[in-house]
């Protein structure tokens, strides 16, 4: 009989642990909670994702022109000036090409214009200035300058100024450097000679011929032209690369209304706050006329630029055939609009009328036109920020603390099991929130976490109710303790993360370095993006994935002592999962919006960004929070999810995108001597960073990443070793796309004179610079009896002797009177006469110092009295360089003795003619490989001591 008892109640304990097993089963499937994210589904997922957002990006950074064109200006009739103006060759400084060939084209088609509308209602005036003047270190001689001056005829007092440069570097035909601009600008001026209804304001157009030589074209305009005065502002057409998108990439400074009068009139708006600020950061080495135009003339402007395809940029490729016809029709569409707008408004005339102030300024997708002033960006920026820390602080106030809660689970699970076995099962519900918002499976019959707690409550009996309150008190603030240290813990892990995947990502450049190979990503971005993606991206997923399971590895229990609870397992297993989900988006939020906080209270107009990367996140969680807590990871979820990330991420990737169209070919024109492969490593390892914010807490909600980090790691393995074994060449010539390496070569002619007038000694030779961080690595190969040792520390340029050089039109040097002062002073009189780019060099000796200096019977200042450097341009009909000096010896008795007081020293660089070239240098230059463009030189250097 006891027997058949104990039979009887094992069996009766048997059933009800099979129905409280199948209790769990059933909450499952009545509540659709699915499981952990398959790791294939997951992955197939994203990579669609960023697949699809990549599409938009490139599909929109092709598109030139939006809509049809509307017929004011004509894009065909502006490229044959382009052809015109590039047919004749480089057009440099002081060559016949610059200031004869290229000035009459221009002022041929500008008599044409102004023929064809003397009956409008428009008058057109021109007018050649041939400034003279001294900016800095730099002396400038009759340089060439056309301005042309269109009003109604009843006269205009304020003007609008648009500014381009016909000049070009020696060795480049200079389609996009500048000539497109000077066509684009001519066809401007025909649309506007010939509008029907006068403009309420005028424009001056200025073609100025000096630009590439320190920004002096339009420095002699803006001090020293007439019509200068009645200029209130200006738009400036510049290049940075050849054809694609013109991008508004600086504005103002401080005068909201011009980047409102780019927002209202553009046509085809390409325009970025955060260029301008990269720009004016100095990161790019290069600077345009709208600094001359903002520091000199004082007044405000818009800088235009062609950023499209910088490795040619300044090289023999910078031809008319690589400018599509639609990226001339959209710059002339948005230049002609912008000019119709701002001559036509009230705030040219008084700018009194407009606030003064920064503006943030974005463009999306090169469709719509985004601005607001920084003090409302500010506004906006820490309210996203505190509805941010709001929804933190909230969240923080009502989590449950998991291990609490899932131990009141087992206490009334082991309750139940001492119930009496025909007791009624509660039914099974769904807590909507558990630890730190995540979904959990709650306690039979409760709706809630907090119902959850009166069910284990009510057990009790009788209880107090000011002890219930009391203890319910100290749950929260335990809960709400436990979710910010695993807040802070998990904020701490990330950046170690990421720190680590920098650390990897360098130690792999400098790898790639030893091995000789760097900037193989020149001509092969994608094997960069590979490598350096891959590096940082599996490091970052490696690292999370070992937190993951550590973690829940902790949270485990031991082997259960019911079927119950090992039911209960792979359910809490699932909580553990979501919870650490949900707490890496948290992460992720908390610290964009830190940044977006810093950025906005550094007055920096590019926190627009960290703002677009907390808002959307952020409204996307609210949105799907019951869903996430429904049905968990769910299809819908991720979906919706993704979908919510998408408008943030397109922006992020487009950006990414223009950061490398800048970046990339700057370093193959900017030896700074620091690594550009260490550079460009980051640059795509932080992209990876950025990208993955909101990604990373998928691998927390997955079941696996085992084969993710298998296939990271192979394309890293492999794209290492094809980089090892020299498979991506960083050059190729390959006309569809090339990407030279830079070189500059000059053969020159060193002499120096003694006291008595004699040579004392001359050298000779070949001098080839590398531009970029490569050196002479991959050329000398192909260079002979290579003579090394005249720069032993200077690995990056080569030095080979030569013959000497005899230009035909030699330098031309006279001291004209020496004299004492009755100051005691010593004053020299020079004159030299050369070709178009000389420098001066003077140097005192033995304790004697420069009292005075004098350019062309004008004071000039100077910094260092010991020391004294100046750079000369000059046009073709300038006369000769007189200059002047005075000096204080040390002593009287030097006056006349035979010591050293002064070397005046003069480097004559000839850019262009006959002189260009010498047979030694064409011979050299045949040796070099196809892949290299040289821009070449001859220069002679004399020293005179006195």
């Amino acid at each position: 009989m006891e027997s058949y008892s104990r039979i009887q109640m094992q069996s009766l304990s048997h059933e009800t642990e099979n129905s409280r097993t199948n209790v769990f089963r059933v909450v499952n499937k009545k509540h659709k909670v699915r499981d952990l994210l398959q790791e294939c589904g997951g992955v197939a997922v994203v990579t669609v994702f960023f697949l699809v957002l990549w599409g938009i990006v490139y599909l929109t950074t092709q598109q030139l022109v939006i809509g049809k064109p509307t017929g004011e200006f004509n894009a065909f009739r502006a490229r044959k000036h382009l052809e015109n103006i590039t047919s004749v060759g480089p057009r440099p400084l002081g060559s016949p090409e610059n200031c004869v060939l290229t000035v009459n084209f221009l002022l041929e088609q500008i008599e044409h214009i102004k023929a064809y509308s003397a009956f409008g209602p428009h008058s057109v005036t021109v007018d050649v200035q041939k400034p003279t003047g001294f900016m800095g270190y730099q002396y400038y001689d009759r340089i060439s300058n056309i301005a042309v001056r269109l009003e109604p005829k009843d006269g205009a007092k304020h003007f609008m100024l648009a500014n381009c440069h016909f000049d070009s570097v020696p060795n480049s035909p200079g389609a996009s450097d500048d000539a497109v601009g000077c066509a684009v600008m001519l066809e401007v001026l025909h649309s506007l000679a010939n509008l029907s209804t006068p403009l309420k304001h005028g424009v001056v157009f200025v073609f100025n011929g000096a630009e590439e030589d320190g920004l002096m074209g339009s420095h002699g305009f803006i001090t020293q032209h007439p019509w200068a005065k009645q200029v209130r502002a200006f738009i400036n057409l510049e290049a940075a690369g050849v054809g694609g998108k013109e991008m508004m990439f600086q504005a103002g400074p401080d005068n909201p209304w011009l980047v409102q009068a780019y927002v209202q009139a553009a046509k085809h708006p390409f325009a970025s706050v955060l260029a301008q600020e990269i720009f004016q950061s100095g990161m790019i080495p290069s600077s345009t006329d709208f600094a001359i135009y903002t520091s000199y003339g004082h007044i405000p402007g818009i800088d235009l630029a062609f950023m499209k395809n910088g490795f040619l940029y300044h090289t023999k490729y910078d031809t008319p055939d690589r400018i599509l016809t639609d990226s001339i029709q959209r710059a002339g569409d948005n230049v002609l609009a912008i000019l119709k707008h701002v001559t036509m408004s009230e705030e040219l005339g008084d700018m009194s009328k407009s606030p003064l102030g920064k503006m943030v300024f974005f463009d999306l997708l090169g469709i719509w036109m985004v601005a607001y002033s920084a003090r409302v960006g500010t506004i906006m920026n820490y309210v996203i920020a505190v509805a941010t820390l709001l929804y933190l602080f909230i969240k923080c106030c009502f989590t449950r603390n998991m291990d609490a809660h899932l131990d009141s689970k087992e206490t009334i699970l082991g309750d139940a099991e001492t119930s009496s076995p025909s007791a009624d099962l509660p039914q099974p519900a769904c807590i909507d929130q558990g630890d730190c918002g995540v979904s959990e499976t709650t306690q039979f019959g409760a709706e809630s976490s907090a119902d959850a707690e009166t069910v284990v409550d009510t057990n009790q009996s009788n209880p107090d109710p000011k002890s219930l309150w009391n203890r319910q008190v100290i749950k929260r603030i335990k809960a709400s303790c436990c979710y910010m240290i695993k807040l802070v813990l998990a904020m701490i892990l990330l950046i170690i993360s990421w720190m680590i995947s920098l650390l990897t990502v360098y130690g792999t450049a400098q790898m790639v370095m030893l091995k000789g190979q760097s900037m193989f990503w020149y001509s092969n971005l994608y094997a960069g993006i590979f490598l350096y993606g891959s590096a940082a991206t599996g490091m970052m997923v490696l690292i999370h994935t070992v937190a993951k399971n550590n973690y829940c590895s902790v949270c485990r229990r031991p082997a259960c002592r019911s079927a119950c609870w090992s039911a209960c397992q792979p359910v809490r297993q699932r909580l553990v999962r979501q919870e650490l989900g949900e707490l890496y988006f948290d992460v992720s939020l908390l610290l964009w919006c830190f940044a977006l906080i810093y950025l906005t209270a550094k007055e920096v107009s590019s926190a627009y960004i960290p703002m677009l990367m907390v808002a959307f996140p952020l409204v996307t969680k609210l949105l799907l929070t019951r869903e996430f807590r429904l049905r968990g990871l769910s299809l819908k979820y991720m979906v919706l999810y993704l979908l919510g990330l998408s408008p943030p991420y397109v922006y992020i990737m487009y950006l990414i995108s223009q950061l490398f169209e800048v970046f990339i070919p700057i370093q193959g024109r900017s030896n700074t001597g620091s690594s550009p492969e260490v550079f460009v490593a980051y640059l795509i390892s932080l992209s990876a960073i950025f990208l993955s914010s909101f990604l990373l807490h998928f691998i927390y909600l997955s079941r696996s990443t085992k084969w993710l980090l298998a296939g990271l790691g192979t394309v890293f393995t492999v794209f290492l070793l094809l980089v090892s074994c020299g498979v991506f060449f960083p050059y190729t010539a390959d006309a569809s796309g090339p990407r030279p390496k830079r070189l500059f070569m000059q053969h020159f002619t060193n002499t120096i004179h003694g006291l008595d007038g004699q040579v004392e000694s001359k050298e000779s030779g070949l001098e080839i610079y590398s531009v970029d961080y490569t050196g002479m690595q991959h050329i000398t190969p192909h260079i002979p009896k290579i003579n090394d040792t005249r720069r032993e520390s200077d690995k990056i340029n080569l030095y080979l002797p030569a013959a000497e050089v005899f230009p035909k039109s030699p330098l031309e040097f006279q001291l004209l009177s020496k004299e004492v002062t009755q100051r005691g002073t010593v004053s020299m009189n020079f004159k030299v006469k050369g070709p178009s780019r000389m420098s001066l060099n003077i140097e005192t000796y033995n304790g004697a110092v420069l009292s005075r200096m004098s350019m062309a019977n004008e004071p000039t200042w100077f910094y260092n009295p010991t020391w004294f450097q100046a750079l000369y341009y000059h046009g073709l009909d300038s006369p000769v360089w007189n200059f002047s000096f005075e000096i204080q010896p040390l002593r009287k008795e030097n006056l006349s003795g035979p010591n050293k007081m002064v070397s005046v020293a003069i480097t004559s660089n000839y850019y262009f003619g006959e002189d260009q070239k010498t047979k030694q240098l064409e011979d050299m230059l045949e040796r070099l490989p196809e892949w290299a463009f040289v821009s070449y030189w001859v220069s002679t250097y004399q020293m005179f001591q006195y």
